[in-house]
This record gives C-alpha cells, sequence and structure tokens, in this order.
C-alpha cells in the first residue's frame, strides 16, 4: 500500500504545480473556460484520490474549491485577484498536506475563508453547488452500469465499495450484486475480488461523468449505457452478461424493463452536483490525470539514478566499441572491422537517445518563476508582464537543476532593480507595465537563456562611484563600460543604499556567477539606460559528454574542457623559469601559472620545451606548464572513487580506448588555490 500512496503523492504533487500554471494562466485570461475547466478537474481528480488514500483535510479543502469553480463554470462567480490569491495559497497548504505538516487550524481557517467570502449563492452547510444546480431545468437520463473490478484490485489499493457508494451518491440507483463462490465480505476479508455489480442509475449526470467515478480503474472493468439509447437488449455486450448472470426465464428486455421502473419517481430528491455540464473524458488508468489547457502528452516518471546507471553502461559500451575497433584493426580482418562499424553506429545511437532522456524541456523551470515573479512584482507594487520564447529548447536535467538558483536571483534583480514602479514609467512615456522577458535557444553545442527587462537600466556611474569607494578602480582609471559591468560580479558589490526584501547586501551576481562557471557557463550583461538590461547566460547543454584537450604529464593523462582554454602554444624552459615569481609573459601581461609537474610532486624532466596552456577563468588568465598535448577528447564523465578522496584536484576521469584512465583537471581548485593566494 505504501508505493500506491507515494505513488500518488508524487501524481498529487505534479497537478499541483499544473494548478498553479493554470491559475496564473486564469487570472490575466478569466474568461477562458478551457483553463476552469482544468482547474476543476484537478481539484475533482485529488479530492477523489485524497479520499482514497486517507487525506480527509486534503479532501474537505479540495471539496471547497472545486464547488466554487464549478460556480465559475456555471457562471455564477467571476474570477478575482483575491479568489486567484486564496487558491494559490490553497495550493500551498494542500502541498504541504502531502508532507503531513500542515497544522490543522490553518486549514480549517482557509476553509472558513472560502465560506465567508464566496457561500453567498450556495449553502454554507453543504459548501456545494447542489442547491443552486437543482434550481435549474436539467436533462436527466437512465444509465446501466456493469462494473468488474480485476480479482488482485484490492493489491492496486483499490477499494470497489467506494465507487458503489459514489455511484449511489450521483443519483437514484438500484444495485444488484452478482457474488460467485464466496460472498463479498468474505473476499474484502481475503483482498481477493470475485463480485461484479449490476447497477440501474437515473442522475443528471452525463454518461462521462459517471465514466469519471471509476477514474482508477481500467476501461475493461466498467462499461456505461444510457437507456433507451444503447437499446440494451440488442447490446451484445450486455447481452452477454445478461446470459452469464441470469438464467433462461427472463429476457434481457423484460429484466431491464423491471430494473428501472420506478427509478425516475421523486426526481426531484436526486442530489445534482454537475448538471448538464459535460468534462472532457480522461484516459487513465489507475493514475491521476495531469489535465492541461492544451495538448494532453503521456509522459512516464524515471528516476535521475537510473538514468545515471543508465548513461554509466552507455559510457562502458562506448568505451568496450573503441577497445574492440582499435584490435580489430591490429589484426586487420576486414570483415570483422564492418561488423565492428556496425556496431559502432548501433552505440553512438543508443548513446545519442540516453542523452536525450535525460534532456528536459526548460519551461519545466521557468514555470516556476511565474507565481514568484507575480508575488514579488505585487510586494514592490510592480506590474510585471512576463512574455517567454523557446520554452520548448532542453537541456540536461543537471544543469537545469544548477541554473535554478542563478535564474532566480537574475530574475528579482530585474523586477526589484531594474523595472521601475508604474507612475515612473508613465512619466518617462513608458507603458504602465513593464515587461520581463525570458528567452531560451540553441547556440552551436550550447543553449542560451537571455533574461531582459525594459526597465532603467543599471546606472554605470554609479558602478563606478561605488567601485572607487570600495577600491577596485582608482578614481582616474580609464574603464570600459563592460568591465564596469564585471565589477557587479565581485563578491560584496552593490549599489544599493538600503538592505530590503532584494537586495542591499551585496551577495547574489558573484554566486551567480561562480555557479554558472561551475558547470561550464558564463554570464555576459549588456545595458542601456532607460532601454533596459539583458543577461545572457550560456549554458552546455549536457555535463555527461565534454570536449576536452588531453594534456600528458609525466606519463599521466589529464583532461582540461575546451571552453576553458585560451590559447596554447610551446615554450622554452629557461624562459618560463627565469622569474622565480611563478609569472609569465602573455600579449604583454604577467599571468601567474601552475607548473603540473611540480604540483603532482612528479621528478622533473630534461625537456628544453614545455607546453604553455593559458586559461580563462572568471576573465582572469593564468596558465597551465604540462610536457606535451596529446589532442582533442570527447570525454564520457565518470566520478571518481574513493582511492581519489585526497586528490583535489581532480573532478571526474574519463577511461580511454585502451582502457586506461585520463582524469578531468579541477581548473577551480587550481584557480583558487594557486593563483588567488
Amino acid at each position: 500500500m505504501d508505493e500506491f500512496i507515494e505513488s500518488f503523492i508524487n501524481e498529487a504533487r505534479e497537478l499541483l504545480f499544473q494548478l498553479e500554471s493554470d491559475l496564473l494562466l486564469l487570472e490575466n485570461q478569466p474568461q477562458d473556460n478551457e483553463v476552469t475547466n482544468s482547474i476543476f478537474r484537478i481539484m475533482h481528480n485529488l479530492k477523489g484520490a485524497a479520499q482514497m488514500y486517507g487525506f480527509d483535510d486534503m479532501q474537505y479543502l479540495t471539496h471547497e474549491f472545486e464547488s466554487i469553480f464549478d460556480r465559475i463554470r456555471t457562471g455564477e462567480l467571476k474570477v478575482s485577484h483575491d479568489l486567484i490569491d486564496d487558491t494559490l495559497k490553497g495550493k500551498d497548504i494542500l502541498l504541504s498536506m502531502l508532507d503531513k505538516d500542515s497544522p490543522a487550524e490553518k486549514d480549517e481557517d482557509l476553509v472558513g475563508q472560502l465560506k465567508s467570502k464566496y457561500s453567498g449563492l450556495i449553502d454554507n452547510e453543504t459548501a456545494g453547488i447542489e442547491e443552486k444546480i437543482s434550481d435549474k431545468p436539467s436533462g436527466r437520463a437512465i444509465y446501466c452500469i456493469l462494473f468488474s473490478p480485476e480479482k488482485e484490485i484490492f493489491e492496486r489499493g483499490l477499494n470497489p465499495d467506494r465507487a458503489i457508494e459514489e455511484a449511489m451518491a450521483s443519483g437514484k440507483a438500484k444495485i444488484m450484486m452478482h457474488e460467485k463462490k464466496t460472498s463479498w465480505e468474505k473476499q474484502k476479508t481475503k483482498k481477493i475480488c470475485q463480485t461484479t455489480w449490476e447497477i440501474y442509475l437515473y442522475s443528471a449526470f452525463t454518461a462521462t461523468q459517471i465514466e469519471e467515478i471509476f477514474l482508477f480503474y481500467d476501461k475493461e472493468e466498467y462499461r456505461v449505457f444510457q437507456i433507451p439509447e444503447d437499446e440494451l437488449d440488442q447490446n451484445l455486450e450486455y447481452l452477454d452478461f445478461f446470459r452469464n448472470n441470469y438464467g433462461k426465464g427472463i429476457s434481457a428486455a423484460d429484466h431491464v424493463k423491471e430494473c428501472i421502473s420506478g427509478l425516475a419517481d421523486g426526481a426531484e430528491e436526486i442530489p445534482v452536483l454537475n448538471a448538464g455540464k459535460e468534462v472532457d473524458e480522461r484516459q487513465s488508468q489507475g493514475k491521476l490525470s495531469h489535465v492541461s489547457g492544451s495538448t494532453k502528452e503521456f509522459i512516464i516518471n524515471v528516476s535521475s539514478q537510473k538514468l545515471d546507471e543508465l548513461m554509466n553502461l552507455v559510457s562502458e559500451l562506448v568505451i568496450s566499441g573503441a577497445s574492440l575497433n582499435a584490435h580489430a584493426t591490429r589484426l586487420n580482418d576486414s570483415r570483422l572491422s564492418t561488423l565492428i562499424e556496425n556496431i559502432d553506429k548501433l552505440t553512438k545511437k543508443f548513446r545519442k537517445n540516453a542523452l536525450d532522456l535525460r534532456l528536459i524541456p526548460v519551461r519545466t523551470l521557468l514555470n516556476k518563476f511565474n507565481r514568484q515573479i507575480r508575488d514579488l512584482s505585487k510586494e514592490l507594487n510592480k506590474e510585471v508582464v512576463l512574455l517567454v520564447e523557446g520554452e520548448e529548447t532542453e537541456i540536461d536535467k543537471t544543469v537545469l537543476k544548477a541554473i535554478e538558483s542563478p535564474l532566480m536571483h537574475i530574475i528579482r534583480n530585474s523586477i526589484g532593480h531594474g523595472i521601475e514602479p508604474p507612475e515612473e514609467r508613465i512619466q518617462k512615456g513608458k507603458t504602465r507595465e513593464g515587461t520581463l522577458k525570458i528567452a531560451a535557444f540553441y547556440s552551436g553545442a550550447n543553449v542560451i537563456i537571455q533574461i531582459h527587462d525594459d526597465g532603467c537600466g543599471i546606472n554605470l556611474e554609479k558602478v563606478k562611484q561605488r567601485a572607487i569607494e570600495k577600491g577596485y578602480i582608482s578614481p582616474d582609471q580609464q574603464i570600459t563600460d563592460q568591465e564596469l559591468l564585471k565589477l557587479i560580479m565581485e563578491p560584496g558589490f552593490t549599489t544599493s543604499e538600503n538592505i530590503n526584501l532584494v537586495s542591499g547586501r551585496g551577495v547574489g551576481m558573484d554566486v551567480v556567477r561562480k555557479e554558472l562557471n561551475a558547470i561550464g557557463g558564463s554570464l555576459q550583461i549588456d545595458t542601456e539606460k532607460d532601454l533596459g538590461t539583458s543577461m545572457t547566460m550560456k549554458l552546455p547543454t549536457t555535463l555527461s559528454i565534454i570536449d576536452t584537450l588531453m594534456l600528458e604529464v609525466n606519463d599521466l593523462h589529464v583532461l582540461v574542457p575546451l571552453l576553458e582554454i585560451e590559447y596554447c602554444y610551446k615554450e622554452i624552459r629557461e624562459n618560463i623559469y627565469e622569474r622565480n615569481s611563478n609569472m609569465l609573459q602573455y600579449k604583454n601581461n604577467l599571468v601567474p601559472f601552475v607548473s603540473l609537474r611540480r604540483k603532482f610532486k612528479c621528478p622533473l624532466n630534461n625537456h628544453k620545451e614545455e607546453m604553455v596552456i593559458i586559461i580563462n577563468k572568471y576573465d582572469k588568465k593564468y596558465a597551465l606548464i604540462v610536457d606535451d598535448i596529446i589532442g582533442e577528447h570527447q570525454a564520457v564523465i565518470k566520478p571518481l572513487g574513493g582511492l581519489f578522496v585526497n586528490q583535489p584536484y581532480f573532478s571526474g576521469a574519463s577511461i580511454l580506448v585502451d582502457g586506461n584512465l585520463a582524469l578531468i583537471l579541477d581548473t577551480n581548485y587550481l584557480f583558487n588555490q594557486s593563483v588567488l593566494n
């Protein structure tokens, strides 16, 4: 049972994130019935599932919201900002209920507020829409429901009694139970279902709505017929059921006629919850329906560990294939080489598909920011419109997770520092609402994410003055705009005079730069007075495979990411070590260098020349001194084992075609330990 509850919790979280997106969309498009229906269905699905798995508080709260949004669907209630605020607050409480850490008093307070605010047209005791809807004329029909759960239904965490009870609550019903071998009560004790139900129901529900009662059951386990449209006495499926459960002494037509007689009497007493409202049919088999306002997608959730394991296996396959290819070349066997070539093609396709599994659309991250942008704008009394482009652009899940915090900080800066209050924008001849645009697109092997606001821009004079005060530059120093903008990313740098909700502590842009650099990304800032500011994040598509330059140090192979290398050249040994300051001359400037032989405590060689690799890190340069350059290498990154726990110079490894190990150099550690110190 625990695995079913865990599955419910995971899928409920997805529905709640979808709910948040739909609510923000509805706030901007209050007349969109499709979005309203989507929100209603989410509440309905959560209510039913919460009842099934014992989340009673969640059931009561979703029932309140379900009633409210059904009134919106019927036109009795209008969408308002207060309603959106309350529903978003409810979403947060529902999310905390999944973790069992929501105080009951808090839940009851919200339910009470909802009753007092939105119960003007509905009965406070029932907190539903029964009275209002039942006052309206609505079409009713008689249905026959054949319900045959599978034998192992209890193992799926389902109880057929709940479905029967909900069917009975949907109208006036007659129920025949066809038990096999043992009574239903004994079957429930043994957790084995061998019973079929025959239900005749007079209800204002549509056939689709009645099918939703069996939302968590497979299509083969139930069938809904409408009488007389389906003509049961001529329906082969019903006749087959009838012959299996009744003798030959009575006809199917007479049996149906007897069962439905009297059902329509006293129709005014039938509870009517959603009269005349057709809801899109859900395609679900024991799962919560993930509803969206657009195209439905079938998504299978796979744990990150399984994807990582798959990538490890793919990398092993690539390495084994390369070793096999090298062996075939030595044997000079043309037939074997042809077979290996085919295997190599399949392996490359397999590797590409495995990498694609790790790629997810950036919209999964960007959608999280809609709520935060809305709330922050209200707190700062600013009006902000969010525009998103390229949300289908895909990027590695690890990269996407790594940029969440930097991206959030940039967005907060854009709203807090960039976009002006409405009155100030009007005085400048701008629109009352500020625009925050986030665009994602591919650029070669990278993904670019641009965050642009049409605010006041960065005050470069103020930046320069603060840089002088902090001693970053001298008062008479000539400095370009781009160099000034780079100072913003220095630790402790801020232009805010006071500490507020968004800024003032000098913590932020330096962390943004470091976090982006840690994954091989970069950040560029462009600004223009009163036109706005653009922040451009350049990111690798994946971290699983990187392009590197293979170097040799005392017969050890080390790898350096190509993106960090600015220039390589050969230099006479005496010219490198003629100074005792660990500095060498590069383009008329002195840059610090690190000799990997000395760093790794290897014996000195007798080479007259050594290779110099210029590394550009955080817009600062330093050099690596190595024995030789072997060439470019596309490295499948593998984690280091416990043997390397005391070797901070390496961040990972890659296996070469000959089975040897190449270690990936941690240029961040070298920079911090050797250059800054």
